[in-house]
C-alpha cells in the first residue's frame, strides 16, 4: 500500500455525527474517531495487509470506522 494522504470524514450514526482522521505509519494506518459534543476520541489502527481495496484505500478505512463505531462504547453526555 502506498503512503497517501487520506481526506478526513465525516458521517452520522444513531443520531449521532462522527469525524475520522486518518495517519499513515510505518505499519499501516491509525484512524482517530470523535463524536460530534464528546472530549473522547476512540483510536482504531488498520495494519498494511488483508482487508483492503488497493484501489480504494480510503474506502476500506471508512467502511473500517463505520462499522467500529456501532461496537464502540462512548460514555453518556453529561450536563452541567
Amino acid at each position: 500500500m502506498e503512503d497517501t494522504a487520506v481526506e478526513a470524514h465525516r458521517f452520522a450514526c444513531d443520531g449521532h455525527f462522527f469525524e475520522v482522521r486518518f495517519e499513515r505509519t510505518p505499519e499501516g494506518w491509525i484512524g482517530r474517531i470523535s463524536r460530534d459534543g464528546a472530549a473522547e476520541v476512540q483510536v482504531i489502527a488498520f495494519p498494511d495487509g488483508a482487508g483492503f481495496d488497493p484501489d480504494d484505500v480510503r474506502g476500506s478505512l471508512i467502511a473500517g470506522c463505520e462499522a467500529a463505531v456501532q461496537r464502540i462504547r462512548w460514555p453518556a453526555p453529561t450536563h452541567h
